[in-house]
């Protein structure tokens, strides 16, 4: 009783400190552009007598969609801008709650804390994007996953993914779970109820007037998206075209200020899909050690969106969240005491300093990239961000990497 208690008051005092800094003039002028487009997006669902047909360049997925009509809807004024922005911010931190609730029953007597850690690092722009409906939904999955529930894991997956993208790298995961119980009759029937849970989304839209290229033409907008300046590609690049004495190329474009690479077809072509060859290692480590239970290990999951968020053309902050959940539900003996603790401390101070660049400081990071970029101080504290990250994700790669004997001595 004491325990939940104090677990309560934690979470109560985070969610203040994050409404608080919503509401401050130095977060708030960058972060609510995108409620700004996802109020646009509720508001033409309302104001045409509830179709999906007359949106134009709508770059989101079916259940992000739904999520923001949901939103409208509750706060009973679909139409006016502020009413929809406040019922965002409540109805992400009912989700935060969620996850806390969850960590409580389904992880160690850490997680909850190391959630709420997290949270509070990661700052108020969960509060005004719908990272933490998906990664609620990818958590609820893995639970149920992990408690051997497994179709209707492989169902609310499929939810997921039709809400944004990224949880189809669970797919694989879930489908080597499956064939490991029952062999290729598992494996197909868990991919059958994944693609129900898919399609239920994607098909609800259909029936209320989105036609099917518009849910193409969203996943094409993202994959036409430049290398952002907040990734380690976009660290990276900058760097390696400033050595080779290559100008830097801008292209803002689909929401992103970014860049292209100017350094060939073959290394742009490995840089764009270094993301895939990074979980296909993830995805060799876990199958190599043979254990049916090891595929919904939260700390090889951490690993594979850890990888992915690294290496993808885009790390703004609330992208990291797609991973810092799982390193809250690891087991601490996991990586052992001073490596956990060392993840720990990277992935925060990681978190921290994205805050500082985006989007406490974004302006001048961008007033960088309009001139002498090196000589902006942000560039190089995105860099120092980045590589912290890097190097956190590294360490808990060598935990994948333990031999057999090890593993199966942990207990």
């Amino acid at each position: 009783m004491k325990y939940s208690v104090s677990l309560a008051l934690a979470a109560l005092a985070v969610m203040w400190v994050l409404w608080t800094q919503v509401h401050d003039a130095r977060w708030y002028s960058h972060i609510v552009v995108d409620p700004a487009v996802y109020w646009q997006r509720a508001a033409s669902f309302f104001t045409h007598d509830g179709s999906w047909s007359r949106l134009k360049m709508n770059e989101y997925q079916p259940g992000a969609l739904w999520f923001f009509a949901a939103v409208g809807s509750a706060t009973g004024a679909p139409g006016e801008f502020d009413p929809f922005l406040k019922g965002l911010f409540v109805a992400n931190l009912l989700l935060l709650a969620g996850h806390v609730v969850l960590a409580r029953f389904c992880g160690p007597a850490i997680s909850p804390w190391l959630m709420l850690f997290f949270a509070l690092l990661t700052g108020p722009l969960l509060l005004c994007r719908f990272e933490l409906l998906v990664s609620l939904l990818v958590l609820g999955a893995w639970a149920l996953w992990a408690r051997g529930h497994l179709s209707p894991a492989s169902f609310l997956l499929g939810v997921a993914t039709a809400t944004k993208i990224y949880p189809v790298l669970l797919v694989p995961f879930v489908l080597c779970s499956a064939w490991q119980q029952g062999r290729w009759r598992a494996a197909a029937r868990e991919f059958a109820f994944w693609t129900a849970g898919g399609f239920l989304v994607v098909g609800t839209l259909g029936m209320w007037g989105s036609p099917w290229r518009d849910v193409r033409a969203a996943l094409q907008y993202h994959f036409d998206k430049p290398f952002g300046i907040e990734g380690l590609l976009g660290s990276g690049i900058p760097l390696v075209q400033w050595w080779l004495g290559i100008p830097l190329r801008m292209a803002p474009r689909n929401g992103i200020y970014g860049f292209e690479s100017d350094l060939g077809e073959l290394a742009t072509f490995l840089m764009q899909w270094s993301w895939v060859v990074a979980a296909a290692g993830v995805f060799f480590l876990v199958w190599r050690r043979k254990r049916a239970d090891l595929w919904s290990d939260p700390g090889a999951l951490f690993v594979l969106f850890g990888w992915y968020v690294v290496l993808g053309k885009l790390m703004a902050p609330q992208y990291t969240w797609w991973a810092v959940p799982f390193l809250a539900l690891t087991e601490p003996a996991w990586l052992g005491p001073r490596r956990r603790v060392a993840v720990i401390l990277l992935v925060a101070g990681s978190l921290v300093l994205g805050q500082i660049v985006y989007p406490l400081n974004y302006s001048e990071f961008l007033d960088g990239f309009n001139g002498e970029y090196f000589r902006n101080r942000m560039f190089w504290l995105n860099l120092v961000k980045n590589l912290l990250w890097l190097a956190a994700i590294a360490i808990a790669t060598t935990a994948l990497m333990r031999p057999r004997t090890a593993e199966s001595g942990r207990g």
